[in-house]
């Protein structure tokens, strides 16, 4: 703070404020005051501002044109007294409203510079920035994006499923070949072990028939024929012809019908309709009418339904009857012995082999060979006589 500013401080302070009062009396009106301004305080009002410094006319002040007078500013009507109103107070120049002394010029309050107009000659022009340019928002690109995430996301599902279905295919094949493996390395098993155990029998046969029997067969000796045969198979089923294989053969079962006075081909057809009528399973390799005629119902490589315990290893011949006592005619006699040698000699089986269904079970059949015992003996007798007959 500059000393001219604090000794203008100094003065406001100690100026004394005089207050002058309006009164109306009869003789009209006054003014009068109404404290000495040697017992005022100054006012605490202006005590902390500071003066307001003379502003002092200078050259660079442009003087103000002369205002105009139009309707905007008329002067304003000067305002009379009416009767009875107050007149106003004449202000009395005091020490308080003198002229303040005019402001020196320091460094600290010199006239700011006019800034002066300048003429635009076209020479400077101002510079025209260019608008930043606005990237608008590429919905387009954004969808495009998302439609290649959901798609690689599709396909990435697709190989999972794929994977895992190959996967799965690879391990059903791999299943399937091991189990195909392990059924055929089962059955080449049980075709070796049967083929060996075959060809000991085949060898014991041999042993007990002698050098000169076995070496007659190989040189092309006589061999017996065999009997006229009518094939007529029965259809695959599970009550007469279940279509198991036959792999060896033992004995030879001799039964009869049980039925007296039908023929071959009846009881042929009574072993075919089991299959319908689900009654019992029941048949026979062979059947001999009582005319002598020979009808083969099921091949010599399978097995049929005659004996419960030996249908595994043995062939069954049933034989038709007239009489009540089950005795069997020439015709059908003769054809069974026929066919009994022929039997044994391809099976290379002794009259030994040749059993009774009674002799395996205790069933009375054939009802007559069990109850006469010496018939029984002379159809064994009957066969090797045949076969030493017809082998020489």
């Amino acid at each position: 703070m500059g000393q001219v500013q604090r000794r203008e401080r100094q003065n406001t302070r100690s100026q004394d404020i005089e207050v002058w009062d309006f009164s109306r009396d009869s003789d009209g009106p006054r003014m009068m005051r109404l404290a000495d301004p040697e017992s005022r305080q100054p006012d605490r009002r202006r005590h902390n501002h500071r003066p307001r410094p003379v502003r002092q006319e200078t050259d660079n002040r442009r003087q103000r044109p002369a205002r105009r007078e139009t309707d905007n500013n008329r002067p304003r009507p000067v305002r009379r007294e009416a009767a009875g109103s107050r007149p106003r107070p004449v202000r009395q120049e005091t020490d308080s409203n003198r002229q303040r002394p005019a402001r020196r010029e320091t460094d600290g309050n010199r006239p700011r510079p006019v800034r002066r107009e300048t003429v635009d000659c076209g020479l400077a022009r101002p510079v025209e920035r260019r608008p930043r340019p606005v990237q608008p928002i590429r919905y387009t690109e954004r969808v495009e994006e998302n439609e290649v995430r959901r798609v690689r996301s599709a396909r990435a599902v697709r190989r999972r499923r794929a994977k895992r279905r190959n996967e799965l295919l690879c391990k059903c094949f791999t299943l399937i070949v091991v189990a195909v493996c392990l059924v055929l390395i089962y059955q080449t098993t049980g075709a070796v072990y049967h083929m060996v155990h075959d060809q000991k029998e085949d060898r014991n046969v041999e042993k007990n028939k002698g050098i000169v029997e076995v070496v007659s067969e190989k040189l092309g000796g006589d061999k017996i024929e065999a009997p006229a045969i009518t094939e007529d198979f029965l259809e695959v089923n599970d009550y007469s012809r279940p279509g198991t294989k036959l792999n060896k053969v033992k004995s030879v079962f001799v039964h009869y019908t049980a039925n007296p006075g039908t023929s071959a081909q009846q009881n042929r057809s009574y072993f075919a309709n089991l299959a319908e009528t689900h009654e019992r399973s029941a048949s026979a390799h062979f059947i001999i009418g009582y005319d002598g005629e020979l009808v083969q119902c099921i091949p010599l490589e399978e097995q049929a339904y005659a004996v419960a315990t030996r249908n595994e290893d043995s062939i069954s011949i049933e034989c038709c009857y007239q009489d009540e006592e089950g005795k069997f005619t020439q015709e059908t006699y003769d054809t069974l012995v026929h066919m009994l040698a022929w039997l044994t000699q391809e099976y290379h089986l002794s009259t030994d082999d040749i059993l009774r269904h009674y002799d395996c079970g205790g069933k009375k059949c054939p009802l007559y060979y069990v109850e006469h015992e010496d018939a029984w003996e002379q159809l064994l007798a009957d066969v090797e006589s045949y076969k030493s007959e017809n082998t020489q």
